[in-house]
Parts: structure tokens; C-alpha cells; sequence
């Protein structure tokens, strides 16, 4: 946990930066939970909740950071026992309507039991607009053999 120390300190400050350069757009700050699985047959997948910060850059792109940490574990291999924790920043891009098409690209730093490392990550899913914030329903690709597959809400504050 502590190597999530520094680069979660990293995401912060450069998400503080963005604040101050787009002030004038309102922040996104959610949770999210869901299932990370390790690619491969016999292995079974765990539960993760993360949380996520993010800000309109122009009409349709944003950046946001997320920290996704496993509270379950999985399978991995058998019988060992697998959990993954990682912390991102994405570009994204949001399509326009009250249901509508978000993809991401970023870079990652996750840590498992058995190695960390930094890689770049991407993701697929839908946003719906649902009172004042969004569901999002997501597909990510956290490394070679990690998949995350989350719902999560949205605030803009």
C-alpha cells in the first residue's frame, strides 16, 4: 500500500493543477465498484471499489484520475489468493445525449501480489446522465491480464 502512496500524492497535485487551469468548469468527483479478473481459465475474479476525480477540458474531452482497491480477492492460478490495487490518469472522451458513448486512455500504476508495474490502460463504456450526475458502466484493461468491469455515479460539484 505504501507504493500507492506516492503515485496517488503525484495524481492529486496534477489534478489540482487542472482545477486551476479550468476553474471554470465544474469538478466530477465519484465511487465506483465492480470486478477485476485475471485473464486465463480457473481463475476467478475479485471485487474492487475506487473512487474518481475529473473536469471538463472541452466539449467533449476530460481528464480524470482514478484509485481502484481490491476488497476481495480473487483467484489466481488455483489456489492463490489475488488482489490488485492501481491508480490512473485518463484522457476521456464523452459523447453528447443522456445515454452516451465514454472511452478513456491513460496511464496506469497497479500493484498485485505477485508484481507492479506501470503500463498504459484503456476503457470502453456507457455513460447515462441520471438526475444531477452520471452512471457510468465500464470496461477497462488494466495490464496483460487484468480486467476491470465497474459501475460507479458521478457528482459535479
Amino acid at each position: 500500500m505504501k507504493k500507492l502512496l506516492l503515485p496517488l500524492a503525484v495524481g492529486i497535485a496534477l489534478a489540482t493543477m487542472g482545477m486551476h487551469a479550468q476553474a471554470a468548469e465544474p469538478l466530477l468527483f465519484g465511487g465506483k465498484i465492480g470486478f477485476f479478473k485475471p485473464s486465463g481459465n480457473g481463475n476467478d475474479a475479485g471485487v474492487n471499489i475506487g473512487g474518481m476525480l475529473g473536469q471538463k477540458i472541452s466539449d467533449n474531452v476530460y481528464w480524470e484520475a482514478e484509485l481502484n482497491l481490491g476488497i476481495k480477492d480473487g483467484e489466481f492460478g488455483g489456489n492463490r489468493d489475488w488482489s490488485v490495487n492501481s491508480i490512473a490518469g485518463y484522457g476521456v472522451y464523452r459523447g453528447d445525449g443522456n445515454v452516451h458513448l465514454k472511452a478513456k486512455l491513460g496511464v496506469v500504476y497497479w500493484d498485485d501480489n505477485f508484481d507492479e508495474n506501470t503500463d498504459l490502460s484503456a476503457g470502453i463504456g456507457l455513460g447515462i446522465r441520471a438526475g444531477s450526475g452520471l452512471i457510468d458502466v465500464e470496461y477497462t484493461r488494466i495490464n496483460s491480464y487484468t480486467d476491470y468491469i465497474t459501475v460507479g455515479y458521478i457528482f459535479h460539484f
